[in-house]
């Protein structure tokens, strides 16, 4: 079902047996359509709504097909996948089925609640063996509201545990009524205390996501786990990390977990024809790594970085 004047919610890709996004053994979905545009996105193909090409260049075996075979010639001979020309592509999907190796692929596919339930309700013995569940992800799953709840609302009633990772810039109201009685767990991200940095790396403002995250706080039920991403130069300053301690402190929790910056997303935004602004392509250093658990020391850190 589609939101009121939007389009089909669709889903950019269903991993199963994780082991990183909540306890237990999960299939996470991960959903397309972001209120945020944030410079470092680890998952670049879920910002925008609609679906999109994506092209792997580790994959690809330099045959050239898909320019052979695509009707608008949107890929250049000469070029190949690496520069296809997105104004031409219509998405009609030629180029993905002649790709003898998978280097190009369409993200984006829509399931009716009941195909999308039935699929994750199939590793439900893992989910009960191992204290695992769902984890509905992103991009941000609150964006196709009504979908989420009802798929939230039908794995409740199979007996299985769902847990929401979100950016927490959404309806409280709407939310709070339609999803949250469905949810065990609610993983949310701070990102930049400084309402001007938020703004500049993320695009919006962080006021009524703040706000958001002290309500989650102060329910009962479900649990909430607060989340810093990790990116050098952006969030993971010292003294943007030690005004998220303080504002943890000040709202008596106890408990957060860290990211650290992974650069492997870089490929699979340039894979989506994106330039993005923000370019290392490293992993956090040791050093990096220990100066952020020193600011968190008097926390309890899930999971060791």
């Amino acid at each position: 079902m589609a939101e009121p004047g939007k389009r089909r919610p669709l889903i950019a890709e269903i991993k199963r047996n994780s082991l990183d996004d909540g306890p237990g053994i999960r299939s996470v979905v991960f959903f397309k359509g972001c209120p945020l545009s944030c410079v470092w996105c680890h998952n670049p193909e879920c910002i925008g709504a609609g679906p999109e090409l994506i092209y792997r260049e580790t994959q690809c075996i330099g045959c050239r097909t898909c320019a052979k075979v695509c009707p608008e010639k949107a890929i250049p001979e000469k070029d190949g996948p690496a520069a296809v020309d997105r104004e031409k592509c219509n998405l009609c999907g030629v180029c993905v089925e002649e790709c003898p190796s998978g280097a190009l692929a369409i993200v984006g596919k829509y399931y009716t609640p009941d195909e999308l339930v039935e699929a994750l309700a199939r590793d439900k013995a893992f989910y009960d063996n191992s204290g695992g569940g769902v984890t509905l992800s992103g991009g941000e799953p609150t964006l196709a509201l009504d979908y989420t709840a009802e798929i939230a609302k039908k794995l409740n009633e199979r007996g299985i545990r769902v847990l929401i990772e979100t950016c927490a810039d959404f309806d409280w109201d709407r939310v709070k009524e339609k999803l949250l009685p469905w949810v065990d767990l609610v993983f949310v991200d701070m990102k930049l205390c400084a309402e001007d940095l938020h703004k500049k790396f993320t695009r919006r403002d962080n006021a009524r996501i703040k706000q958001n995250i002290e309500r989650l706080i102060a329910l009962e039920s479900p649990r909430v786990l607060v989340r810093v991403p990790l990116i050098p130069e952006v969030t993971a300053t010292r003294e943007n990390l030690v005004a998220i301690a303080e504002w943890m402190r000040s709202h008596g929790l106890k408990r957060i977990a860290l990211l650290p910056y992974n650069p492997l997303w870089l490929a699979k935004a340039r894979g989506l024809g994106q330039s993005p602004s923000y370019q290392r392509d490293t992993w956090m250093s040791k050093e990096e790594r220990e100066a952020v658990k020193k600011i968190f020391a008097e926390f309890e850190i899930e999971r060791d970085i």
